[in-house]
């Protein structure tokens, strides 16, 4: 390979390290936030919500940078330059360039696996609180709602708050 397709085939490397090291903090982030999220704590649960925007938006200039860079290495194998795939551009080139590309493709399959994974057991934790919440929101409203009651004569009396008097003290 030339000095400068080199060049390139560096750069997209050195991109992708820097991608599998972010989706690994990403993941160890998203891993705490289950953690926080089932010990609730809010505080806790901020400042982990802060570092995980920082990842992502990291995690995207990283891919935007990637698919730049493995413009270059396509275009000199023959594979797609506007949508460059790894695994394509990898089967064009020489065994050890390709292993090293199919090797970090793999890794950071895996990792972007893992990260939906528990990002998707952390929604469903979130959803389930939040219907928890609801539920006692609505008993305490309904707790708290005016009940008819029956009055003298087996009549509907007015509304009487606490739920009602169910019998009548004679004394």
């Amino acid at each position: 390979m030339e000095l400068k397709s080199q060049e390139h085939y560096t750069y997209l490397l050195d991109t992708l390290e820097s991608l599998v090291k972010v989706y690994r903090t990403v993941l160890d982030v998203v891993r705490r936030e289950k953690e926080i999220l089932v010990s609730a704590k809010l505080d806790d649960l901020h400042e982990n919500n802060k570092a995980k925007e920082a990842l992502l938006l990291r995690v995207r200039s990283l891919e935007n940078a990637r698919m730049k860079q493995a413009r270059d290495p396509a275009q000199l194998v023959g594979a797609d330059v506007e949508q460059p795939r790894l695994l394509e551009i990898a089967s064009k080139m020489d065994s050890m360039q390709s292993d090293k590309l199919r090797n970090l493709h793999s890794v950071l399959d895996l990792l972007v696996r893992r990260v939906s994974e528990v990002n998707k057991q952390n929604e469903d934790l979130v959803q389930a609180a939040l219907k928890n919440i609801s539920g006692a929101m609505n008993a305490i409203r309904d707790t708290l709602q005016e009940k008819p009651a029956y009055g003298p004569k087996g009549k509907m009396a007015t509304a009487v708050k606490a739920g009602g008097n169910l019998v009548r003290k004679e004394g």
